[in-house]
């Protein structure tokens, strides 16, 4: 395995087995925190805390997929893909237990600078678990707008029409 699978390999297995302080050092401090849950959230003890509570919501968290692409100085992009096993049997963010379980698919986005996760951005591949939470009124962002890589173009005159 080459070190940059190394860093993706580390933050899902520290998540994995709930050993989350083993994100100390490869994630910042300060790390700019974004998923369907909640949007503009920052630094390290709150990401530990909410994954603290995934942790306790799942009963098993398997690696789905991963990839790093790094430059020589560490920076870079990169994400891991997991399956949540989950059942919620106690409090889970607020939300009382119901007994209700299933699986989501989630995807890490992560912003690497020197070797450091400086940003992550959950997203949602499956949409079971976060219906869940909005029918339990969770507030979900909506409308967000994150910066993004490159900014396709305005096709919105093409569809003035309503169409």
């Amino acid at each position: 395995m080459t070190e940059t699978a190394t860093l993706t390999r580390l933050i899902y297995g520290a998540f994995a087995r709930a050993e989350l302080d083993r994100w100390d050092g490869v994630i910042a401090e300060d790390v700019a925190i974004n998923s369907p849950a909640g949007y503009g959230m920052q630094g390290l003890k709150l990401f530990k805390d909410w994954a603290g509570n995934f942790t306790d919501l799942s009963y098993r968290i398997d690696l789905a997929d991963e990839h790093l692409a790094l430059d020589s100085a560490g920076n870079g992009r990169g994400f891991i893909t997991f399956l949540l096993h989950w059942k919620h049997t106690k409090d889970f963010l607020g939300l009382a237990p119901t007994g209700r379980e299933g699986t989501s698919i989630e995807t890490m986005l992560l912003t690497v600078r020197a070797g450091v996760v400086t940003r992550i951005d959950v997203a949602s591949n499956t949409p079971d678990l976060v219906i869940y939470e909005y029918e339990r009124g969770w507030p979900m962002p909506h409308n967000v707008r994150p910066p993004v890589l490159l900014e396709g173009p305005d096709r919105s005159h093409a569809n003035a029409d309503g169409v």
